[in-house]
Parts: structure tokens; sequence; C-alpha cells
């Protein structure tokens, strides 16, 4: 397990853009960022439900323990925070 709280939310975060991507790319007519308010369980859990093919199950297993054993549970299942905007009246 990354011990570095910098390290593993790097790590976190380029998992979770490229997993990102690529169920945009398993999903026709999808746009960037469509599901980017999923937590990176969840994207995992809809790429092999869409892609998954002989032997998934085993591949799947492999990938959620050594994500959990990289960054751990809270952040494989924490929903992205999406940037709060405030907005300002003017008069």
């Amino acid at each position: 397990m990354i011990t570095d709280e910098t390290t593993k939310h790097s790590v976190y975060q380029n998992v979770l853009k490229t997993a990102q991507k690529r169920l945009e790319q398993a999903i026709p007519g999808s746009t960037e960022g469509a599901f980017a308010h999923l937590s990176l369980a969840a994207i995992l859990n809809l790429l092999f439900l869409l892609r998954g093919e002989w032997g998934s199950i085993g591949d799947y297993v492999t990938t959620q323990r050594a994500l959990r054993a990289l960054i751990g549970d809270d952040l494989l299942w924490a929903e992205p925070k999406t940037p709060t905007t405030t907005l300002e009246l003017v008069h």
C-alpha cells in the first residue's frame, strides 16, 4: 500500500482519468466528462459489465484488489468532488 498521501492521490487521479476515458469510449454517444460524477469503483464496475469477456471475473477481482492495496477503499469508493461555482449578482 502506498503510504505517501500525495503519491496515493496522484495514482488515484491517473487511474480515474484513464477509466473515465475508457468508459466514454465503450459507450457510443457519451460525451467527455459524462461519468465524472461516479466513483472509481463504479466506473470500473460499469467497464467490466460492458466490456467483460471470458476470464473477466478474475481480471475484475485482480483489478479491485490491486487498487484497494494501492489507494485504499476510501479513494476507491469516493465520489469525485465537483467544483463549486459561486454566482455573484451585480446590480
